[in-house]
């Protein structure tokens, strides 16, 4: 059986309930599959807290990445105005997106951040959490186009990507339907990872 952080497809899906430990760990793993110093991690997140990621990533990994870049999205308590950055002190750069439906805007930050990346000689991983929380502001559809523009995008540029997905919270059709898009798909089931490439 394949070990899911072993996995350097350029896009994973992970498919399991959140709050699940085994997953943070295993998120943690693929971000964190080369020496940090040598590192570009971006996290997409909806639900967490850069805070929290950062404490994770020091309990998991200890020395902080080359580049550490957030883009928190919907995250009201920021600026109202659309997009912010601030340093923390783990020299994260954090983004906000207040708008969690503007799917052209997120696909314009991420880029935005690859372009920034693409001439240092760094690995570049990224975590998108949730596909889950983006299903509540888009349909499957619209989602689908998204995910197949930004797969392309993170295998164009070199880029090994994973994304949560909470398969309790969808029915047959969507999962089938956004699996279809993804190199690998992990998914967690009575206490272990079964992985499937394509």
């Amino acid at each position: 059986m394949t070990d899911v952080a072993d996995l350097d497809d350029s896009s994973i899906l992970l498919l399991s309930p959140p709050m699940q430990s085994a997953t943070d760990e295993t998120c943690l793993d693929l971000l964190a599959q080369d020496d940090p110093e040598r590192e570009n991690v971006l996290w997409v997140t909806f639900t967490r807290s850069p805070d929290s990621c950062i404490q994770d990533w020091q309990g998991h990994v200890g020395d902080h990445p080359a580049n550490l870049r957030f883009i928190s999205v919907g995250d009201t308590l920021r600026s109202a105005a659309g997009t912010t950055t601030t340093g923390t002190s783990a020299n994260a750069v954090i983004e906000t997106l207040s708008n969690p439906g503007d799917l052209t805007g997120l696909g314009i930050q991420i880029s935005e951040v690859l372009q920034q990346w693409q001439d240092n000689d760094n690995r570049t991983v990224a975590c998108f959490h949730s596909l889950t929380s983006l299903l509540q502001y888009a349909d499957v559809q619209t989602v689908y186009k998204f995910l197949h523009v930004l797969t392309g995008r993170f295998n164009t540029a070199g880029v090994t990507a994973h994304f949560h997905l909470d398969p309790d919270a969808h029915d047959d059709q969507t999962i089938n339907t956004l699996t279809s898009l993804f190199d690998a798909v992990a998914e967690f089931d009575d206490g272990e990872w079964n992985v499937r490439t394509r």
